[in-house]
């Protein structure tokens, strides 16, 4: 500046990271209602294959990975070492849970209402 002192640099308060939930191997009608429940209530929703699964949930570091009970069985060793590590909350949705309206909307209210309330506090219980 021209008397010498030099320009503050603004600080601008960084916003908390918004919580991330990963959907695989479920049907379209649930990614559908995970997205719009997400768009609700600021959760992030981020659809995967199984070769993508296990390098997102390590890289983003989701609140919650739901997965469907026959893909969980493909290799659940391998659910528990990547869950443990990212740290996340597994879900496994049974086929009928999935195609279900209502119990459809129940638990996808649930995990997004608690990953919007509890964003970053690691490993926790979602549904006991």
């Amino acid at each position: 500046m021209e008397d010498g002192t030099k320009p503050r640099k603004a600080v601008v308060p960084s916003a908390p990271p918004i919580p991330l939930v990963i959907v695989a191997g479920c049907p379209a009608e649930f990614v559908a209602v995970c997205r719009e429940v997400g768009a609700r209530l600021g959760v992030a929703v981020r659809e995967c294959d199984l070769r993508s699964l296990r390098p997102t949930i390590i890289a983003s570091q989701p609140y919650a990975v739901l997965v469907t009970e026959d893909l969980y069985r493909f290799d659940p060793e391998s659910f528990g070492a990547v869950i443990r590590q990212a740290p996340a909350s597994l879900v496994r949705i049974d086929r009928l849970e999935a195609h279900d309206d209502v119990a459809r909307r129940l638990l996808i209210d649930a995990i997004f209402e608690s990953a919007a309330a509890e964003p970053s506090s690691g490993i926790r219980s979602i549904l006991t």
